[in-house]
């Protein structure tokens, strides 16, 4: 009966982090989409106004609120260019027991 009670505490527990950290990994989803999007549709490479103001109208469509698109940076690396956007998100989960999860997202054009 013992063992039956921890396996199911432990779904709970696992579930209840899963419902918490389903969001914030849709968003990162939604964030490398746009972001990439963003990079294919910008004219001019060497502008990177033209890439946040794509990115911005697609994460303000598209419901993204841990990013804007001042954060984007844009390297050009060899002949190809990288747009890369990082943010934390700390996600509470009980009490005073919070989650921090770091996210990082590219593109190469």
């Amino acid at each position: 009966m013992t063992s039956f009670l921890f396996v199911v505490v432990v779904a709970l527990v696992v579930t209840i982090v899963g419902f918490r950290v389903l969001p914030a990994y849709v968003e990162y989803f939604s964030v490398q989409s746009a972001l990439a999007q963003s990079l294919s549709e910008v004219q001019n490479l060497s502008n990177a106004a033209e890439l946040r103001r794509g990115f911005q109208k697609r994460a303000d469509a598209g419901y993204i609120e841990s990013v804007n698109g001042r954060d984007i940076d844009l390297v050009k690396t060899g002949n190809s260019y990288m747009a890369t956007v990082a943010w934390t998100r700390k996600l509470p989960l009980v009490s005073n027991v919070s989650l921090l999860i770091e996210f990082e997202a590219r593109a190469v054009r």
